[in-house]
């Protein structure tokens, strides 16, 4: 089961994203598409991955929390750097889990 944050960031480029949601949640295959995830690994703070990787169920099992997803690659790169500066401009710091949670 894919956990999705309340609040989750959304590409300025991805149209629909209620319906990219729900097909991502039941395992469809989504073309184009990147969810960003707080990461499991205590030497990152965020992970892209293409939300096709989440069409096996081991994958979704294992899928940490999602934050925000986007159209392409680059938007995915984009949307994680605007992340960050935000976090860093109203914190001074990055970090983004506590950030999220108090959000």
């Amino acid at each position: 089961m894919l956990k999705w944050m309340k609040n989750y960031y959304i590409g300025n480029d991805v149209k629909n994203p209620t319906r990219i949601r729900t097909r991502i949640t039941a395992g469809k295959f989504v073309p184009d598409i990147y969810v960003v995830t707080l990461s499991d690994n205590p030497g990152n703070i965020l992970e892209i991955l293409p939300a096709g990787m989440l069409v096996q169920r081991s994958a979704r099992a294992t899928c940490p929390l999602i934050i925000g997803m986007a159209r392409g690659k680059s938007g995915a790169i984009q949307m994680v750097q605007d992340m960050i500066e935000q976090v860093y401009t109203e914190t001074g710091n990055f970090k983004i889990k506590e950030y999220l949670k108090n959000r």
